[in-house]
């Protein structure tokens, strides 16, 4: 009996690690999106016409959302921050979940909406697609509006042409593009962003008041 006891304890543990270990994103409202397993908060996607030095210098830090300020472009890699980086970077379509982790825009394409390698984000049956309703720009899928801008640069580049780390939700792949040139972004928080208590007071206000009105 104990045997068999234990055996389903260790059985419970193995399926909680697992459990664990899946990304699991909730929505926060105001657009937020929290990913409990990397601990970070995602904003909604947006096209960012400036050059890649604008992202990190200028937009980010005066970026405010959910009336919380501190957010970043994500990482082609944590472990070489900003840069520069000459690669190779993390391979998620081959990469252990926990590897992964290190890719910050490959584990949204590879593990948050389990996509796969070659393949248009728009063929993701997952649904924490819906999630993020502009991640699927309707423009022609082989221009830059699939591609997002990392906050990574690219290091022993020409200083005449500078290149930074992006990737393409279009097909999974990830590469290098002069910086000069105007992709989407998606900002990100590292922990929880919770919705400032002002927009929460205003919104359960409004439902409170529409709830009124039916009545």
């Amino acid at each position: 009996m104990k045997t068999r006891l234990l055996g389903t304890a260790c059985a419970c543990t193995l399926g909680f690690i697992t459990t664990a270990a899946s990304a699991t994103l909730v929505d926060k409202g105001d657009g937020l999106i929290y990913d409990t397993v990397k601990d970070i908060t995602w904003s909604q996607p947006t096209w960012f016409g400036h050059g890649w030095e604008y992202l990190a210098d200028i937009w980010a830090p005066g970026l405010t959302l959910g009336g919380v300020s501190g957010w970043r472009p994500p990482y082609i890699s944590i472990a070489a921050g900003g840069g520069p980086f000459t690669g190779p970077s993390v391979d998620c379509s081959t990469a252990t979940e926990l590897t992964c982790r290190d890719n910050e825009l490959g584990y949204v394409f590879y593990r948050n909406l389990s996509e796969t390698y070659g393949s248009s984000i728009t063929t993701s049956s997952d649904p924490d697609l819906a999630l993020f309703p502009t991640l699927q720009p309707a423009a022609d899928p082989n221009d830059a509006f699939w591609e997002y801008w990392s906050a990574t640069s690219y290091g022993l580049a020409d200083p005449l042409s500078p290149l930074a780390w992006f990737m393409s939700f279009n097909r999974g792949a990830q590469g290098l593009s002069s910086t000069n040139v105007g992709r989407y972004v998606r900002a990100l928080h590292d922990g929880m962003v919770h919705i400032s208590p002002a927009r929460y007071l205003f919104a359960t206000g409004l439902l409170g008041l529409l709830g009124m009105a039916r009545r």
